[in-house]
């Protein structure tokens, strides 16, 4: 925490990727948002703080926030680092009561601002907290879905940025209550076969269930909201092994072995689709897992939609005391998974000791993390 920095135009990252990955209000009020390339940013605001991010700081707050709001609740599913939904159909408090409670109680615990939306759906809600940020609430009582977003620009709705809201916009489909009553067919010449879900969208209809996804005691979980919507399978690959290498070496730290993964995504128009598979031995070395992701992911991604968030679990987890180790006649054999074991318990250890940059596989470099 920098209070000198608060209420400036300030904005985090460009470091390695040469983009920006957050903005603080005064900077976005300026013109700079996410992820707008730093060399523009600073066209568009000179006077633009660049700070370097602290993603393990990130990660703490994160964790903090959300174990305030599983309190209230345990139906809570995290959207990204700083976003997610709740479920508090269960509580008799007032929501207006009970939400400022969590408001306050964030506030007070890690000095920050939370914008909170209510209502029936995800969609209404998600849009409900964007509407008057930073730190505010908005409740949409249940029937008044489609009065609510009625009026508003096309590009409130999921899935919609700007290069399809300036073909929607091409098309006279300017404002949600147009979206909604347009043809299917002149729809789709924006949006192509997402027309139909963007329709049911624009009448407020959003049957998407709160789906909580967290680590717990049988499972191994992380998750990773890109920064950009992505629609390359081989960078998504890319960004499903790094996920699924820290959750080996956590297995590995543990003493574990796990035999199943699933893979979760969520299209950028919010839909989340996931699919499990499993190999014959359980295993604590990631290379055994990586051949079951890029069939796994073409298995799960039917949709011609960009993923805007991708997830992997490791499950059917066992402890490696328990399960006696196979000797093949060539157990020492290059490649043999004692091997591949052993290599990957001395890279966990350089990486305690020297850090993580000290020794990684070439793609980390490539995607420049």
């Amino acid at each position: 925490m920098n209070p000198e920095l608060r209420g400036k135009a300030i904005a985090v990252g460009g470091r390695q990727r040469g983009i920006i990955a957050s903005a603080s209000y005064p900077a976005r009020q300026r013109g700079v948002y996410t992820p707008m390339p730093t060399a523009q940013a600073r066209k568009v605001c000179p006077e633009l703080i660049l700070v370097p991010g602290r993603y393990s700081l990130y990660e703490r707050f994160s964790n903090k926030m959300f174990d305030i709001i599983r309190q209230y609740t345990p139906v809570v599913e995290q959207c990204s680092i700083d976003e997610g939904y709740f479920d508090l159909t269960g509580r008799r408090e007032p929501i207006e009561t009970l939400t400022k409670t969590i408001r306050d109680e964030i506030r007070s615990a890690l000095c920050i601002p939370v914008s909170i939306g209510m209502g029936t759906s995800k969609l209404v809600t998600q849009i409900a907290a964007k509407m008057n940020k930073p730190e505010s609430f908005c409740l949409v009582p249940p029937g008044s879905e489609a009065m609510f977003l009625y009026p508003l620009s096309n590009r409130w709705m999921p899935g919609v940025g700007e290069k399809t809201g300036r073909l929607l916009d091409k098309l006279g489909l300017f404002k949600v209550f147009h979206l909604r009553d347009a043809p299917l067919e002149l729809l789709a010449k924006a949006v192509g076969s997402y027309a139909a879900d963007l329709k049911r969208y624009a009448f407020g209809i959003d049957d998407r269930p709160v789906v909580p996804f967290y680590e717990d005691a049988k499972s191994y979980g992380k998750q990773r909201t890109f920064s950009k919507d992505l629609s390359d399978p081989a960078e998504i690959e890319i960004q499903l092994k790094q996920m699924l290498d820290r959750l080996m070496e956590k297995i590995r730290a543990d003493g574990k072995l796990a035999r199943t993964v699933t893979l979760r995504i969520r299209y950028a128009g919010m839909e989340d689709v996931q699919g499990s598979e499993s190999i014959s031995e359980p295993t604590c070395v990631e290379t055994e897992i990586y051949p079951l992701l890029r069939p796994l992911l073409e298995r799960i991604w039917q949709k011609t939609l960009p993923i805007r968030m991708a997830g992997i679990k490791l499950s059917n987890i066992y402890d490696s005391s328990q399960i006696a180790p196979k000797l093949p006649l060539f157990s020492e054999a290059p490649g043999s998974r004692e091997v591949r074991a052993r290599l990957a318990s001395a890279v966990d250890t350089l990486h305690h000791n020297l850090g993580r940059k000290s020794i990684g596989p070439a793609r980390d470099l490539l995607d420049g993390e």
